[in-house]
């Protein structure tokens, strides 16, 4: 039978309490990630997925180059990845997304004004190239359900084009419908700038200072609101950002994240929907000017405490080498108190991806440069028996 005084129980419950903010402290931290060598091949690369291509329960990385060829490695363990030919001649710059098409169950792959079908047996076959209509040369390329049909579509970006989504038909080997958003600068929506921003239950698309407003729902008619205070104009490539949109600070509307990348020096910031409609914002600085070009953002629960931190790396354009990789630690799990974490020095980032790669619970990272072919996967060293906690 369990007995106490009030005032020992009080006392014992001070205790315990403080023996688990203290373990929560010890524990939330973010952790040192293991550097590993996926492959040395390809030169000015981008369409970069990280996916389960070969339906084995792990993730694969795929990645191809500028009107080149594009390949998926295969992850077989953290120092054994298999490469294997994706496709050719790919009709796209760095715009390029990795999802199921065709419906078969088999992770497909677009790339600008092509998607590349995959057989059912990629380790032993080249996928099978299908034009598709899509803009050429995009340098975005990201894939959403724009009208509401519960089926994803495919938005587009090039500065020299524009801004469109397409309808991806039943049979996806037949024209894909254009529909033009609006303007686009040289990069502004990937990776994640669609969702819901104004809480109509449609989604709309961000593109670095501009967001579109999908007016009926179903991708037809869209109102500009140039109301974002983000971009650098007078970079070589104006106003190019790399864009997510999430709850940051979960008060239930959504927010964005972007970091300025082809630029000598960007910035990474959150702006805060301040009335949940999209017409009133608050920046929220990440980080600062520090001589990165980032040219790569991930937002994701990278110490496994419940909120979301922020990644991106130093791409092409940096004005003071060495390269360096950052996740920024959201302390307090409202987006108000950021703590800068360097993960990686002496290597190029140029769009990243974050996923569980092995399936341990914790959330890894695969990039590689623009100038040079190094793909690198660097393994989150969480201890998977004790979320939070760093494997020594």
């Amino acid at each position: 039978m369990f007995f106490c005084k009030r005032k020992n129980f009080l006392c014992l419950l001070t205790v315990i309490v403080g023996i688990s903010i203290f373990c929560s402290l010890v524990y939330a931290e973010i952790p040192k990630f293991e550097y590993h060598l996926i492959d040395r091949i390809g030169n000015k690369m981008g369409q970069t997925s990280l996916v389960d291509v070969d339906k084995d329960g792990d993730l694969d990385w795929i990645a191809g180059c500028n009107g080149g060829t594009i390949w998926w490695f295969e992850y077989k363990g953290p120092d054994n990845w298999v490469r294997h030919l994706l496709g050719q001649k790919v009709p796209t710059e760095v715009g390029g997304t990795a999802f199921d098409v065709d419906g078969d169950g088999w992770i497909d792959q677009v790339s600008g004004a092509a998607w590349y079908r995959n057989t059912g047996k990629p380790r032993e076959q080249e996928f099978i190239k299908c034009p598709n209509a899509v803009i050429e040369k995009s340098h975005d390329i990201v894939a959403a359900d724009i009208d509401g049909d519960g089926k994803l579509d495919i938005l587009a970006m090039s500065d020299r084009s524009g801004l469109f989504w397409y309808k991806i038909p039943a049979d996806p080997t037949k024209k894909w419908q254009g529909h033009k958003i609006g303007e686009a600068v040289h990069g502004g929506i990937d990776p994640a700038g669609v969702a819901d921003i104004d809480g109509d239950g449609d989604n709309d698309v961000v593109r670095s200072n501009v967001w579109f407003e999908n007016k009926d729902g179903k991708g037809t008619k869209w109102a500009e609101h140039k109301n974002i205070d983000f971009g650098q104009p007078r970079a070589r490539f104006p106003l190019m950002t790399k864009t997510w949109v999430v709850d940051l600070d979960k008060d239930g509307d959504n927010d964005i994240v972007q970091a300025e990348g082809d630029c000598v020096s960007g910035r990474v910031a959150w702006h805060e929907n301040k009335d949940g409609k999209g017409r009133v914002w608050t920046r929220h600085m990440i980080a600062g000017k520090t001589g990165q070009d980032y040219h790569s953002l991930a937002v994701a629960d990278f110490d496994n405490d419940g909120d979301l931190d922020v990644f991106s790396g130093g791409g092409p354009l940096t004005k003071n080498p060495p390269h360096k990789w950052f996740i920024w630690e959201n302390l307090d799990g409202k987006g108000r108190k950021w703590k800068q974490h360097l993960i990686l020095s002496g290597k190029r980032c140029h769009e990243a991806k974050a996923a569980d790669i092995d399936g341990d619970g914790d959330i890894d990272i695969c990039s590689k440069p623009w100038n040079g072919n190094e793909h690198i996967y660097l393994r989150n060293m969480l201890d998977p028996n004790f979320p939070g906690k760093v494997l020594q």
